[in-house]
């Protein structure tokens, strides 16, 4: 004899709307992470781009010191033409003492970038010897 046994299946479909909600919840903590941490890239990349930005024009600054198209002198805060209006440039100049003053003649020229809106400032310095000087050790 044969004895069939009858399956009461319940309802599934609570089980079913409760996965479906499960997995909604999890895409979007999964989503908000993303989100995150994506936005948090995009700060980062500002950031540098800023920061490599204030560095060239500091390079190019202290540059044109040494090629003598700027002077070599303390100047006050000064706007950087289009498309760096909101960068300023600054130059401060000082006289080594004897120990660092190599063959006399140095100056320590220091160029300041500074963007108030970012609240970035950023610094380079060298030792220089004016053009003038330059001329008189090479005759």
């Amino acid at each position: 004899m044969i004895i069939q046994l009858q399956k009461n299946t319940p309802p599934k479909s609570g089980v079913v709307l409760f996965e479906v909600i499960l997995a909604l919840v999890l895409f979007s903590f999964a989503a908000i992470i993303i989100a995150n941490s994506f936005s948090s890239s995009l700060r980062s990349v500002d950031r540098m781009r800023n920061d490599l930005d204030a560095s060239n024009l500091a390079i190019s600054t202290l540059s044109e010191i040494e090629l003598g198209i700027k002077p070599i002198e303390t100047s006050p805060p000064t706007e950087f033409e289009e498309p760096f209006e909101k960068w300023t440039w600054q130059i401060e100049t000082t006289k080594p003492n004897e120990d660092l003053d190599m063959r006399g003649g140095l100056t320590l020229v220091e160029v300041i970038i500074i963007n108030e809106d970012l609240g970035r400032e950023t610094r380079i310095a060298r030792m220089i010897r004016p053009p003038a000087e330059i001329q008189s050790l090479n005759d």
